[in-house]
């Protein structure tokens, strides 16, 4: 094989890695949909055509062809920054954001994993349960009124709690609630509109009470799938419970966490 293919080769080979390692790095706004059905043919298409290029117009242009195979990656790197997906998952959108994240380390709270976990921020989330030993499951309530077409757009409260060392953790003061971990449950009460109600959720196995709610969860966990939304229709009120993991590793997410753990 001459010198000239094997060049042609690695500029193909480069020019199609390179995107795709950067793509397995950083989560991508729309994960791994439609987004890369559209950006890996356009990854493999520039990829081929810089090869091609270079392969046809290397012996005929009157170029230095190291002057040239830089030419050509700065092309490609323009297209493949103009292609790639855009948003708050864009790489130097998250080096930014780990930037922050690492600056503000050192105030951070427990409690901020609702936020954090609300807004997707999974850099902050993996310096939260790097700082601290949070559980791994978080709980999301909302309380919603349901109109004539069905439909529970109309919010009324939503708060998050998770359970540490037997303990709740919530960011909303006016909480009732009892845990009892030898029966595994943890419920709360309140009242909105003169509707007084009492919830109760499993702990840790969250699902264990799913016969008594007014959802499929029951039809969903004789399939074998983990319960992790809990739903109860009180007249004209729906109470909802959410089971999330916030955490979710991607490789931006390890790297950055082994930066936490030299730095701080």
């Amino acid at each position: 094989m001459t010198k000239k293919k094997i060049t042609t080769i690695l500029i193909f080979l480069l020019c199609v890695t390179i995107p795709i390692l950067t793509l397995s790095l950083f989560p991508t706004p729309c994960g791994y949909g439609l987004c890369l059905l559209f950006y890996y043919p356009v990854i493999f298409f520039i990829g081929g055509l810089s090869a091609w290029t270079y392969y046809k117009f290397s012996d005929r242009l009157k170029l230095n062809k190291t002057v040239l195979i830089l030419l050509m990656f700065l092309l490609d790197l323009t297209l493949l920054t103009y292609f790639y997906p855009k948003g708050e998952y864009f790489p130097t959108n998250q080096i930014r954001v780990a930037r922050q994240v690492a600056n503000e380390y050192g105030n951070l709270k427990p409690i901020d994993i609702f936020k954090a976990t609300e807004d997707r921020n999974f850099l902050l989330i993996t310096a939260l349960y790097h700082k601290f030993d949070l559980p791994i499951e978080t709980y999301g309530v909302r309380y919603c009124f349901i109109d004539k077409n069905g439909s529970c757009d109309n919010m009324f409260r939503e708060f998050n709690y998770f359970i540490k060392d037997n303990k709740v953790v919530t960011n909303n003061s006016d909480f009732n609630y009892k845990l009892d971990l030898n029966e595994g449950f943890l419920s709360f009460t309140d009242t909105v509109e003169q509707i007084d109600f009492t919830f109760k959720v499993g702990y840790p196995d969250f699902g264990k009470y799913r016969k008594t709610f007014t959802n499929t969860s029951s039809e969903l966990s004789d399939k074998g799938v983990r319960v992790t939304g809990l739903v109860n229709d009180i007249g004209i009120l729906r109470v909802i419970v959410d089971e999330n993991k916030p955490k979710f590793e991607y490789g931006f997410t390890k790297v950055f966490e082994k930066y936490l753990s030299l730095t701080k």
